[in-house]
């Protein structure tokens, strides 16, 4: 609760006045014996336990009206729910702000969406507090400190604006920790504004473990999490995959495959107008989804002959988020899919060889090589589109180009050697083999279905991961890593290292049968191959597509649009919006992370397990809702105070009916 008028809560000590007046009375009367009043004191014993009730009533109303007037002249605050802050007003308040696509979820009557509203919660509170801490704003796109002179100018910053993007709220929380940390900023609030999505909070993320720790070791840090927990019904997103061109009879056609999925379990059959927009040429495609998801597979538009390269859209009508209503996607001649394998194991490099270069696509080429780790030097890195490692961890040039190969969009797995040395890529290291304590086979931890390699496939069936059997792993000592799959022990067995662009994967067991059984049940080694191999290729040709955030400012400052709609967004903002561009040689589609798609929120005992130590507040909101944050509840006490004040005056009423009583009538 919050005191606006704090300087009269040290009047509080007045709430003993009526004790000590008790006291000062009892002691103002000399008692002199007088037998003729004997008889009369022995009826007051009698009934004296009736009377100490009501004395005891009496004082504890006088004492509660005292207490309802010092409270409601301080002018107390609170939301809706009790004990909102302490009195002291914080000297720092800062804003965590997440701005990825789920956050604008909205409204369709009024068009405010979560990510508005709490912004404006958040602004009145200040406002209505009168609060003179400094406002401190981290959003989720710049991860960065930003110090807001006025509230007025909260909700108009860029810093928070919508964006296209996903939120990595445990990088968000480490930079929060690290300003903590470098500057001396005193009583601080924290307020966390998120959706609670499950692919933004990332649980098992390393990362946690040291925000918990330094938060709960900090004194004077009080933290609320504003929370928008509900999922829009029937909410559709729509993706697109696969997007090549290839020549047919009639001269060439575009191929892709459609995804459209669905917010909220529900089996009613619903249709959809999708709109297909191919380089400004619109045209409708009616479809019908039933469950959670639709797969259109293999879509199919004509082109003209002489069209080699383009772009489009995909779009869906306006539902209750218009940021996944639109997929962007750029075509030319598609690049030849190659796998370069570095490898002194024979059996093992050919295992990788058939996984990458057993075509998932017929209209693709595929290739793949492989080179012992002592002819490392003569890598193709222009024309490749994936490396598998499975060799020590290299240091000196090789590294460096291995980190110039990932940072140009591509992909490389690592898989463990077996000696695998302390060299250290990417901020991970491998440690040592282990095998399972009991039986002949780990067990694995819940693996993360919902975006990237173990992704359950379009049509919504899992992979068969639980199938897989692991003998022996490695240890992999990795910080700012997302873990993708774990062993029940706590180590990770494929995680994916934090790049801005391209993916470096890091995989602790071998397709070996000494190792496990990834090739005898190779479904799961196949897919994740291929989709590591696709990832690489986005990279290669003349198209590319982007995840929104992914892209330095300064890249796209020499962009230029390629339609209407793109050329609407802000230079500042290309990186993080949607849209069609061209930059340099390259045709660029920027698009939302599909993982943004997932509608799986945070569930109260994981939520519990990441906040772990930290003393936080959690305060469910909904968009729109006109539950305030904070508002005067001063009426509260003074109402308080009147009731007390009429209980004190009922009680007083027999007390001095006695005593205005002639002395006949009472010893009668």
């Amino acid at each position: 609760m919050i005191f606006l008028q704090s300087a009269f809560l040290f009047a509080l000590p007045l709430i003993g006045l009526p004790i000590l007046i008790h006291l000062i009375n009892q002691n103002r009367h000399k008692t002199i014996p007088w037998a003729a009043t004997m008889f009369l004191l022995q009826a007051k014993r009698m009934a004296k336990g009736m009377a100490r009730l009501r004395y005891i009533l009496l004082m504890a109303a006088r004492m509660l009206a005292i207490a309802g007037l010092i409270f409601a002249v301080s002018r107390p605050m609170a939301g809706g729910w009790l004990g909102l802050t302490s009195s002291n007003s914080p000297e720092v308040t800062i804003i965590v702000l997440d701005r990825s696509v789920s956050m604008e979820e909205q409204q369709v009557q009024t068009s405010e969406t979560k990510r508005s509203t709490a912004l404006k919660k958040l602004a009145e509170l200040v406002r209505t507090s009168e609060n003179s801490s400094r406002l401190v704003l981290f959003d989720s796109v710049t991860q960065q400190p930003l110090e807001i002179r006025s509230v007025d100018e909260l909700e108009e910053l860029p810093e928070a604006s919508s964006s296209a993007t996903s939120t990595d709220v445990p990088a968000l929380m480490q930079q929060v920790v690290e300003y903590l940390e470098n500057n001396d900023t005193g009583r601080t609030d924290i307020w966390v504004c998120s959706d609670l999505r499950q692919n933004d909070w990332s649980p098992n993320a390393g990362r946690w473990e040291a925000v918990r720790r330094q938060l709960s070791a900090r004194e004077g840090i009080r933290m609320f999490l504003l929370a928008y927990p509900d999922v829009a019904a029937d909410n559709l997103a729509v993706s697109v995959s696969g997007v090549h061109r290839r020549e047919s009879l009639d001269g060439a056609e575009l191929v892709m495959d459609i995804l459209v999925t669905r917010s909220g379990a529900t089996e009613q059959e619903q249709s959809v107008d999708l709109t297909v927009v191919i380089d400004g040429a619109r045209s409708r495609l009616p479809l019908k989804i039933t469950g959670d998801r639709l797969v259109r597979k293999g879509h199919v538009i004509p082109l003209d002959s002489d069209t080699r390269e383009g772009w489009g859209r995909v779009e869906l009508p306006r539902d209750a988020n218009m940021k996944d209503n639109v997929f962007r996607f750029v075509y030319a001649e598609p690049a030849v899919r190659k796998t370069v394998i570095v490898s002194d194991d024979d059996r093992a490099a050919e295992m990788f060889k058939v996984a990458a270069a057993t075509a998932s696509d017929r209209s693709l080429v595929y290739e793949a090589e492989i080179l012992p780790s002592s002819s490392a030097s003569a890598i193709g890195w222009e024309e490749s589109a994936m490396i598998i490692w499975h060799a020590p961890i290299p240091d000196g040039l090789i590294a460096r180009q291995l980190e110039d190969f990932v940072a140009s969009g591509r992909a490389v797995m690592f898989y463990p050697p077996d000696n695998p040395g302390d060299q250290t890529l990417f901020n991970a290291s491998w440690t040592d083999w282990v095998t399972p304590e009991s039986g002949d086979h780990f067990t694995f931890k819940p693996w993360r279905t919902d975006a990237d390699l173990l992704a359950n496939a379009e049509s919504g069936t899992p992979l068969p991961v639980g199938q897989v059997q692991c003998h022996r792993a490695c240890g992999l000592d990795v910080e700012m890593a997302t873990s993708l799959w774990q062993l029940d022990n706590g180590i990770p067995l494929l995680s994916r290292a934090n790049t801005d662009q391209g993916a470096a994967y890091f995989c602790s067991t071998l397709p070996t049968p000494a190792n496990s059984n990834l090739v005898t049940n190779g479904v799961t080694f196949y897919v994740m191959t291929q989709r590591a191999l696709a990832r690489g290729a986005g990279a290669l040709g003349r198209a590319r597509l982007l995840e929104a955030g992914s892209v330095s400012a300064e890249t796209v400052v020499d962009w230029s649009p390629l339609d209407d709609l793109s050329n609407d967004v802000w230079v500042s903002q290309r990186g993080n919006m949607g849209g069609l561009f061209e930059g340099g040689e390259r045709l660029l589609a920027v698009n939302r992370p599909l993982t943004e798609d997932s509608d799986r929120v945070v569930t109260d005992d994981t939520l519990s397990q990441v906040l772990a130590g930290i003393e936080y507040k959690r305060i469910d909101d909904e968009v729109g809702g006109a539950m305030q944050l904070a508002s005067e509840v001063w009426r509260t006490f003074l109402i308080l105070m009147i009731i007390a004040l009429i209980a004190e005056a009922l009680l007083s009423v027999p007390e001095q009916a006695v005593k205005s009583r002639p002395l006949t009538e009472v010893t009668a």
